[in-house]
């Protein structure tokens, strides 16, 4: 379970970066993401990792109506990223 949450994470990183390089992507994944984000932050709110979770669905869901800088979006997806693959290899 818990690699198949790592892979749904960098997916999701992946996807982060896609946004700030101006990709477009179909808005049912990313809804699905942002939905996913905020709801594995919800179930594991104890958790350190479910802050950046959060962080990074807002990211999402702000992208949907703003612009938000890239850099911003750099970074949460590679925390994202770097957090996924700890699950992976976990």
């Amino acid at each position: 379970m818990l690699k198949i949450l790592g892979i749904l994470d960098v997916s999701a990183a992946i996807l982060l970066a896609g946004i700030a390089l101006n990709i477009e992507a179909p808005h049912e994944l990313l809804i699905f993401i942002t939905a996913y984000l905020f709801i594995k932050a919800l179930i594991f709110i104890l958790d350190i990792g479910s802050a950046l979770d959060a962080f990074s669905g807002l990211m999402f869901l702000l992208s949907f109506f703003t612009v938000v800088p890239p850099f911003i979006l750099y970074t949460a997806s590679a925390l994202l990223a770097v957090k996924g693959l700890m699950s992976i290899s976990a």
